[in-house]
């Protein structure tokens, strides 16, 4: 991967190991929306072990540029397109029929969790196997999950956390 500007705030590899061993029997084919991308690492790593398709986006051209930097580097040339707009924007235009997993990795001090996920429970192509992962600071409380989602698992690595959600009465 190529060197990540300052101030952007990639998911650890210890992270990504965890992420990728609880999803490992589920990822092969899949469908894996981004709608902060950043780096891009996690979302290669997802096709590399066996994702169908990345959507990716950020607002940041230089996140952007970073992630097409690494895709080359890597040697992806397909299973992914690249959106830059506002998160939200994105999620609302977002017309993908069927989603496996939404990785949301906000900005720690992004303050907007739970409008993020009102609107992830009304994406069109969520079915009751989606999963949605969000990463957050170890410290962050989710105080109010949204009543159509219910979270599944949360795992502490270092000093990130890892909430695994899903559509409400699916699990």
């Amino acid at each position: 991967m190529a060197a990540v500007p300052e101030g952007l705030r990639p998911s650890s590899d210890r992270l990504r190991e965890s992420l990728f061993s609880i999803v490992s029997d589920v990822i092969r084919d899949s469908v894996w929306v981004e709608p902060f991308v950043g780096s891009g690492a996690v979302g290669i790593e997802a096709l590399s072990r066996g994702a169908g398709q990345l959507i990716a986006n950020d607002r940041s051209s230089e996140s952007l540029q970073l992630v097409r930097k690494n895709l080359k580097v890597c040697q992806v040339k397909w299973g992914y397109t690249i959106h830059q707009m506002d998160a939200f924007v994105f999620l609302r235009k977002l017309d993908e029929s069927a989603i496996d997993f939404i990785f949301l990795d906000p900005p720690y001090r992004f303050g907007r969790h739970e409008k993020l996920l009102k609107t992830i429970e009304k994406l069109p192509g969520l079915k009751e196997t989606t999963r949605i992962i969000l990463e957050t600071d170890k410290q962050m409380k989710m105080d109010v999950i949204p009543e159509n989602l219910s979270v599944l698992r949360t795992v502490r690595v270092g000093n990130s956390k890892l909430l695994f959600l899903v559509p409400a009465g699916t699990g």
